[in-house]
């Protein structure tokens, strides 16, 4: 059976040909052009997936399942808030697809692990233009883009990468990329260009992270699912069901109201002492745009709440009606996500 021979690379010892053999001819002047616009491509390639990979660390692009969007139907969904949902409520997922890219990303900041960067970069960026493509998301140019700069970071090492994987001949020695003509400049560049990238990672990340919500989680009442019970006909309420949720992002927490002509509202509220203040919205439509739905005139609810014990809930205000808790409409939510082994088998329905 025969095996690749791996061509000795004067690069693994940190000692360039140029540097055995004299000076060398000097690198032709296109050739140097094109190694800068390939170390443009790698540091903003690199910047772009750190940003992607902090806020999934973070837990900020698709956030945590919050019961405050128990309300929603599953045929009321579009794909892209279906798609939503099930990453939020897999912080695993969203771990190891935030290490990914950060570990692309700073991969792709020294030489020695380029290739390595820009192969998990290629194999990640691939996976989100699938999911993109799957579940009609709106970043499907931009993950085209990116997996283009990632493809266009390997070409210098195709060959080498196909005659290693394939294993038919001697695997082609290593390119070096070049920023100058001269070798004394070139040593340099070595040094400063990975800790410039480097800084610039950092306070990329920094910036980013000091730039998200602050968010808070409180179970206490009145959140939870809410309905109205099958005998209260007579109350005067167009309202039927109410979601309050228990995660707060600056203050406001999710919001769902199921009216009795079966029409959902979504939003958020905000409670201050015993008084609620909701702010609701109808759905988005298809073909409405995100700055069109938001420029939608929203409508705000005043309403005091008093509980009776742990399931009974009474709203007066703008709405006056009477509640009982809906344990079984919160059951996706308090099952939630566990590292832990659970004493009960997974179920289906």
């Amino acid at each position: 059976m025969n095996h690749p021979t791996l061509v000795p690379d004067d690069t693994d010892t940190g000692t360039s040909r140029a540097e055995q053999v004299g000076s060398g001819p000097p690198e032709p002047s296109r050739h140097v052009l094109l190694w800068w616009l390939h170390g443009a491509t790698r540091l903003l390639l690199a910047v772009m997936l750190l940003f992607n990979g902090v806020i999934k660390l973070g837990l900020w692009q698709f956030g945590h399942p919050d019961v405050g969007e128990a309300l929603i139907a599953l045929g009321e969904m579009s794909p892209m808030g279906l798609l939503s949902r099930m990453v939020g409520f897999s912080p695993l997922f969203q771990l190891l697809a935030g290490l990914a890219e950060v570990g692309a990303s700073v991969a792709l900041i020294w030489r020695r692990t380029v290739v390595f960067g820009a192969l998990v970069s290629t194999a990640s960026m691939t996976f989100v233009l699938v999911l993109n493509l799957g579940y009609d998301m709106p970043a499907k140019q931009l993950a085209i883009a990116l997996l283009v700069m990632s493809l266009v970071i390997l070409a210098p090492w195709a060959k080498r990468i196909v005659v290693a994987i394939i294993g038919d001949g001697p695997v082609p020695a290593a390119v070096r990329p070049r920023l100058f003509r001269s070798e004394r400049p070139q040593r340099l560049a070595r040094v400063i260009a990975p800790v410039t990238g480097l800084v610039v990672l950092m306070a990329t990340g920094l910036s980013v992270a000091a730039a998200q919500p602050t968010s808070s989680i409180d179970e206490s009442l009145p959140s939870g699912v809410w309905r109205a019970p099958a005998d209260d006909s007579a109350q005067g309420s167009s309202w039927e069901d109410v979601a309050l949720g228990n995660i707060r992002t600056d203050g406001a927490a999710t919001a769902q109201v199921r009216l009795r002509d079966g029409s959902l509202l979504t939003g958020t509220y905000v409670r201050e002492g015993n008084t609620l203040t909701l702010t609701l919205r109808p759905l988005q439509q298809p073909g409405q745009s995100a700055l069109q739905y938001a420029r939608t005139p929203a409508e705000t609810v005043d309403l005091a709440y008093a509980a009776d014990g742990d399931d009974r809930l009474t709203l007066s205000g703008d709405q006056d009606l009477a509640l009982e808790r809906d344990a079984n409409g919160s059951l996706l939510f308090d099952r939630g996500f566990t590292w832990k082994i659970r004493a009960d088998d997974p179920f289906e329905r």
